[in-house]
């Protein structure tokens, strides 16, 4: 990305989170002798203003959190306090950061991050922090509706994406990833390549990677032209995301992160990469479904756990009807399509592959039925399947499919077929001894 784009986006987000100036202020406001009432919220935000227009920020501050305790809901103060809590840290200069992003042309902007000495980056990074410690409370308390509304989140999505995307980026670069390489991409759609985190490598650090990816796809969602702008400059010239693919899908490529980062806050992190691990056509999470599963928040196959072992991004049809807008949903499946990839694939075990078997990628009911009528997700395929296991034993039933999950070596197999079906059930009851041995191919670890 070229210097110029990078410091015209800085410069604006700079703008947008400082410009605000006296927001709030009455100039018939008879504070200057400072005797304010540590009940009259707007007064005391004034008086934090005059101390932040002075540079005194840890003043200003003071001021800010007086007003927030005389009125909680005074968004003006909400907002002044993180703005004043930016300023107050070394390694949060916005314009020397867009400085940094002096490099070659087609570069990735970020790269400034991933190479900047540690010591620096630790800077940046604590001054990131500090500033979300402060936004975060605001922006629950604005989706709630506890605030005033005078200043909202939509106001600041932009900037706040911003600061998730540099938090983002000084996780990743801790195990060689960049950004760009989180992003896949066509003509018409956009997604994250989750396959490239190495979760083993990245340890707890994980579930800090998708919770920040998430919280930037929340901002997205709530702003998305200008969200969407942020995310683009994010982006090294040489991926070359239309503005075809950002448009068309933006809504459903916020939900799958924000979905993703649930069901991974949900798992311990040894099983983690069963919901990263998306459209490998290998059964990843030990229930000898394979690639069974779409990210929509609900339970594909009916064995308890949501959004594991997910098919490729391009099988997928979102519920867009060009000729009647207003009865479409850009971010819900309507069908999944036979793509080259699973044409050869068995998805539930039982010896045909996808041209032969319409049930592994038919839904029982129409996306719209069962969400207006809560009806429940499943495929054809699962239709009948038996888990072994009570609905209130789920902890048995993952623990056993974490055993099969992790028994990958076919010259010494701990857990034959006999057992997965007796202790798991689902679609290892489809599978024959031929096909077991099947399953082994390409998982050895």
């Amino acid at each position: 990305m070229k210097l110029k784009h990078f410091k015209s986006f800085f410069l604006l987000s700079v703008a947008l989170v400082l410009t605000l100036g006296f927001v709030g202020c009455n100039i018939f406001n008879p504070t200057e002798n400072a005797r304010v009432s540590d009940k009259d919220a707007p007064a005391l935000t004034y008086e934090a203003y005059i101390h932040y227009q002075k540079s005194e920020y840890s003043e200003a501050r003071e001021y800010f959190e007086k007003a927030i305790k005389a009125d909680p809901r005074y968004s003006e103060a909400w907002f002044g306090r993180a703005k004043a809590v930016m300023n107050m840290q070394p390694g949060l200069n916005i314009f020397e950061l867009a400085s940094k992003a002096n490099i070659a042309d087609g570069a990735d902007a970020m790269s400034a991050l991933m190479t900047m000495p540690d010591s620096e980056a630790t800077l940046i990074q604590n001054g990131v922090d500090s500033v979300l410690l402060y936004l975060d409370p605001f922006i629950a308390r604005d989706t709630l509706g506890l605030t005033d509304k005078k200043v909202t989140f939509k106001e600041f999505a932009d900037s706040y994406s911003m600061l998730q995307l540099i938090k983002l980026a000084l996780k990743v670069r801790s195990v060689n990833t960049s950004l760009s390489d989180l992003l896949t991409a066509t003509d018409d759609f956009m997604a994250i390549n989750w396959n490239t985190l190495d979760v083993e490598e990245l340890g707890e650090t994980v579930k800090e990677v998708t919770e920040v990816l998430a919280n930037t796809a929340t901002a997205i969602k709530t702003n998305p032209e200008l969200a969407t702008t942020i995310v683009k400059e994010f982006i090294p010239d040489t991926l070359e995301i239309p503005d075809s693919a950002l448009t068309a899908n933006i809504d459903f490529f916020a939900e799958q992160i924000i979905l993703i980062n649930d069901a991974v806050q949900k798992t311990e992190v040894d099983r983690t990469e069963i919901f990263l691990k998306i459209g490998n056509a290998i059964d990843d999470d030990g229930d000898g479904c394979v690639d069974e599963e779409i990210p929509d928040g609900l339970d594909n196959d009916g064995d308890g756990e949501v959004d594991e072992d997910m098919r490729h991004y391009n099988s997928f049809v979102m519920d867009i009807d060009p000729l009647n807008p207003l009865n479409s949903n850009p971010t819900k499946i309507r069908e999944i399509q036979n793509i080259e990839l699973y044409k050869l694939v068995d998805i539930d075990g039982n010896g045909l592959n996808s041209p032969e078997d319409d049930a592994e990628r038919t839904f029982i009911y129409p996306t719209m039925e069962r969400e207006e009528e809560g009806k429940n997700a499943l495929f054809v395929f699962a239709k009948d399947l038996t888990w072994e296991g009570k609905a209130d034993d789920m902890a048995k039933r993952i623990a056993n499919k974490e055993l099969a999950r992790m028994d990958t070596d076919s010259t010494n197999i701990k857990y034959d077929l006999k057992w997965r079906q007796e202790n798991i059930g689902g679609c290892w009851n489809n599978y024959d001894e031929e096909r077991f041995k099947a399953w082994f191919r390409g998982r050895a670890k």
